[in-house]
């Protein structure tokens, strides 16, 4: 790694002002108005820069033999809390591709300041990477405030959540005919709403990576082929929806001169403000704790896939939040899936890279097998996963080690509706419904289409005996990483038949 003088970085691009006439405007010429100009130039200024290699990202869990790192970002005079923000920011990048990625071939990240002036500093990241699905590349802007000293994300110059999901609507509009884009996939969740920016006339400039938007395609990942997808949203229709932050960058983003000048951050604001995108789990007014309430998690395992898209739909009619373990391999060939179930409120959790019998695995093979969904859900929805469940609930002494010192708890069940025994649909109520007490961790699997077909019945009969339905972080109460919950469930190997979750 190395500190380095001023340089041009790989991929500089202008923009043009947007017609008077259209609100948004979705292109993907390097010309058009969706582009977020570059305000660094050549001349030497106040600002390095830090580059690495694979070396120095060798405490991560799963280090893949052979992958090729080249990583940088800007380092300025003044603000080192934003140098010391875009390198965490970095390391995830560098996380998230190693534990996500198939194959995995190269990755690197440049970097280009497209604001400075007005303590507010903005960098654009470009993300280069290559593995078993082809070359592609992804964008993030970051933003320093020094108003606060906090490196802020590019979410964050939307004024809230409401502003967001209107933002959302705008977009998903403006893109609905378009041939490369599934505007089902487009949510308002921070991991969609990443690199926002811009142009030279201050219209604001929203940018997916390439195929963040694309169709599905049965079996495989989205379609990188696309590229870049971009809107330029009219100043004036953006502005209303724009935070302090927002209207100061844009402020920043359209000064004549950049000014690098970094004045004295201000006091980091305790508790750090919350951030439009990141969406709670649950309902934030249920306290299972409370002795007057009966909780209940319904968990469903080895999704996603179709039929998750029904039992979410039935899931949001009834307003019910549930838990979700992923698979990895339907987890990266249907991401808007759960992108839309973590941006409706349900819990995202992992269920194992390739669903095999764990402690039958050599030790060394046990960080990839638990990091792959936590890195795939992370560069799709910008959640950090806490829970795992162990495929066949099947776990050891090694595999709750492993699963803790990723920072996840081990979650197994207490209540088996017995799905994966080719029970029909009243057979899976009556079974959840003659079984279930007080904070109930229910096994399901929304794979399976009688358990999806179960599930109104399920909620029904369960409201009538009292029942409030909770995430499973609900019904356990912030559990410890390196934990196994619920505590005195059977641990399958111990006794018992194992289910086929």
């Amino acid at each position: 790694m190395g500190r380095v003088g001023l340089r041009w970085p790989g991929a500089v691009i202008a923009a043009v002002s947007l017609t008077a006439t259209a609100c948004a405007t979705p292109e993907s010429d390097a010309s058009a108005a969706d582009r977020i100009p570059v305000v660094l130039d050549a001349a030497e200024g106040p600002v390095s820069e830090w580059t690495g290699d694979a070396a120095d990202f060798a405490d991560h869990p799963y280090v893949p033999e052979g992958l090729a790192v080249s990583v940088a970002y800007p380092e300025f005079e003044g603000a080192p809390a934003f140098a010391d923000g875009l390198a965490r920011l970095v390391d995830r990048e560098v996380l998230d591709f190693r534990g996500a990625s198939r194959d995995p071939v190269s990755l690197s990240v440049d970097w280009e300041v497209v604001a400075a002036g007005d303590g507010v500093l903005g960098v654009r990241l470009i993300r280069t990477e290559e593995d078993l699905h082809g070359l592609r590349q992804g964008y993030e802007t970051y933003w320093y405030d020094a108003a606060t000293g906090l490196t802020r994300y590019s979410s964050e110059l939307i004024a809230g959540q409401e502003e967001l999901a209107e933002l959302n609507g705008i977009l998903r509009t403006e893109l609905a005919d378009h041939p490369d884009v599934d505007v089902a996939s487009l949510l308002p969740i921070r991991a969609s709403y990443d690199s926002i920016g811009f142009n030279a006339e201050g219209d604001l400039v929203v940018e997916f990576d390439d195929g963040h938007l694309s169709p599905v395609r049965e079996g495989h990942p989205p379609d990188s082929a696309p590229g870049r997808i971009a809107v330029a949203v009219d100043a004036a229709a953006a502005e209303p929806l724009l935070s302090e932050l927002g209207e100061r960058a844009r402020s920043a983003s359209l000064r004549e001169e950049p000014d690098y000048a970094v004045p004295e951050a201000g006091a980091t604001p305790d508790p750090r403000p919350s951030v439009p995108g990141e969406v709670v789990a649950g309902d934030e007014d249920l306290d299972c704790r409370d002795e007057e309430v009966r909780c209940v998690a319904l968990t469903f395992d080895d999704g996603p896939a179709d039929t998750s898209v029904h039992l979410l739909d039935l899931l949001a009619e009834e307003e019910v939040t549930a838990t979700f373990f992923l698979n990895a391999d339907p987890a990266l060939t249907h991401p808007w899936v759960y992108r839309r179930a973590y941006a409706e409120g349900h819990e995202i959790a992992s269920h194992n890279d390739q669903h095999e019998h764990m402690p039958d695995m050599p030790v060394a093979d046990l960080p990839r097998q638990v990091s792959t969904v936590s890195a795939i859900v992370s560069r799709h929805t910008g959640h950090t996963v806490r829970l795992f469940r162990p495929p066949f609930g099947d776990s050891s002494p090694e595999v709750l080690d492993e699963i803790g010192e990723q920072g996840m708890a081990q979650v197994l069940w207490n209540v088996d509706s017995e799905d994966w025994m080719g029970l029909d649909r009243d057979g899976i109520v009556e079974r959840v419904v003659g079984t279930a007490e007080r904070d109930a961790v229910v096994l399901l699997h929304d794979t399976l289409p009688p358990t999806v077909a179960a599930v109104p019945g399920i909620i029904e009969r369960l409201r009538e005996h009292g029942f409030a339905f909770a995430t499973v972080s609900q019904v356990i109460g912030d559990p410890e990483p390196g934990e196994s919950y619920p505590v005195g469930a059977r641990v399958p190997g111990t006794g018992g038949e194992t289910p086929a979750s």
